[in-house]
């Protein structure tokens, strides 16, 4: 080897450590950065025309990346994302429900049946009738209270979606441009792993919201695709609204509106199906209870007698509710909330206590309506009313629990896929600072290789 090759591997060799000791520094730097993935340097022997070898050169810098731990991760996160709103959503529904409490339905129904069995007693009594007034209105503040409660908390889940469906929209914009730019940098022959890590978070950000899936292509790009539909790559984007489509809630691409997301992770599923489905369905339940509640009250009530105004007792004046031209009950119920008949809150005197007409001391109808709480009932799936009651409430705890358990052991796996991430793109310090050493040892001897040959060159000189 001539002394102008020893300087060129020199030369080559110095400048090949110095990129290995610049990525080391990156890396190092970059330890507590939980996005950042570790950087290798790849060398390659430079081979000279003759077949001999020329020296180092740097041929790759490598993306310490495992794809499949990056596929669990994100389907994980969804799960995690998922069960977390759902358990969110559902702690604030038990908070409505308030069971069991004072301020509890089931105890205000006790206390308003309870309020027709001492009137039995006393059928002639204003303040025991004036109180079975109070609990019923206490139970229709409940009622209402509970329905308003699930109707402000669906408002509130389709506010909280259409933000989703802007933040999916804003991220594939930046996906489809983090593509653009990796590509055009790995056209060019520079590494763009700095890219590709952001773009790494907004894709994990991304299933945290919704279920995605990833494909990567050659040219360094990605193809997004969210809820089984086009979301994102190197050369276009989708975007997409949140509609209401027959009260269920849907993902619809702006381009297509026939098109909709299949949601199946992420919080936005958990904030569609609260939505959709689980409080329709404890919404229904609640209603239907109290449907039955007040058609049971006013079935027994229409049937009694009042006390005696003027010469006679009346009877068939419904309990809640004001009677039409036709004899039908109407407005028992509005928007929620149970009314009390307007003849009885004028004079409580047309509670119908008595089962015998012109009889005020007889309580007989009032002992039957108090024993409404223990009778079962067709429309209850043969359940009595506060046993219905307490299986709807029941099936709200059920998720929550269920929610719970999906948490804990989302959580659990995706703190390991978490550390085998760590392990295999994470930066380990002590492995980069003897990288370091080893880098500058060999950038030193390869500038002690140029010293020598200049050395040589002098001695060269001085012969002649």
């Amino acid at each position: 080897m001539s002394i102008g090759n020893v300087f060129d591997v020199a030369v080559r060799a110095m400048s090949a450590y110095q990129q290995a000791i610049d990525v080391t520094s990156n890396n190092i730097s970059n330890a507590s950065n939980p996005d950042y993935s570790r950087q290798r340097v790849q060398f390659a022997t430079v081979t000279a025309e003759n077949g001999r070898g020329a020296g180092v050169t740097v041929s790759d810098i490598q993306r310490i990346k495992d794809d499949l731990l990056g596929v669990q991760i994100r389907n994980y996160n969804s799960k995690s994302s998922d069960a977390n709103k759902r358990y969110q959503v559902l702690s604030q529904i038990e908070s409505i429900i308030a069971e069991p409490s004072e301020i509890g339905l089931s105890n205000y129904m006790t206390e308003f049946f309870n309020s027709w069995d001492e009137l039995s007693a006393h059928p002639t009594s204003t303040p025991l009738r004036l109180n079975v007034i109070q609990q019923a209105q206490n139970v229709s503040d409940r009622f209402q209270q509970i329905l308003t409660g699930f109707s402000d908390i669906q408002t509130s889940l389709q506010t909280e979606a259409v933000n989703h469906a802007a933040t999916i929209n804003s991220y594939l914009v930046d996906i489809n441009g983090l593509n653009q730019k990796i590509s055009e940098s790995e056209m060019r022959n520079i590494k763009a792993n700095e890219l590709k890590d952001q773009r790494d978070v907004l894709i994990t950000k991304l299933s945290k919201i919704i279920n995605v899936t990833v494909q990567n292509n050659p040219n360094g790009s990605v193809t997004v695709n969210v809820g089984g539909l086009h979301g994102a790559d190197i050369n276009t984007f989708n975007q997409f609204d949140l509609k209401i489509v027959n009260g269920q809630m849907r993902l619809v691409s702006q381009n297509d509106s026939g098109s909709m997301a299949f949601i199946n992770g992420g919080e936005l599923f958990a904030i569609s199906d609260m939505y959709s489905n689980k409080i329709v369905q404890y919404k229904a339940g609640i209603e239907n209870l109290e449907n039955s509640f007040v058609s049971k009250i006013n079935d027994l009530h229409m049937s009694g007698n009042t006390l005696i105004n003027g010469a006679a007792s009346d009877t068939g004046i419904p309990f809640f509710g004001e009677l039409d031209v036709n004899g039908n009950v109407i407005n028992s119920i509005s928007e929620g909330k149970l009314k009390v008949n307007s003849d009885i809150l004028r004079d409580p005197g047309n509670i119908a206590a008595s089962a015998v007409a012109n009889n005020d001391g007889d309580g007989l109808n009032a002992n039957k309506i108090g024993r409404l709480i223990d009778t079962k009932m067709s429309e209850l799936n043969d359940k009595t009313l506060l046993d219905y009651y307490s299986m709807t409430i029941n099936g709200i705890g059920l998720d929550v629990t269920s929610s719970d358990n999906t948490i804990q052991s989302s959580e659990a796996i995706l703190l390991k896929l978490e550390n085998q991430k760590n392990s295999t793109s994470g930066v380990s310090l002590d492995e980069e600072m003897t990288n370091v050493l080893r880098y500058q040892r060999s950038y030193d001897a390869a500038s002690k290789m140029i010293k020598i040959a200049d050395e040589m060159i002098q001695t060269i000189l001085q012969m002649v």
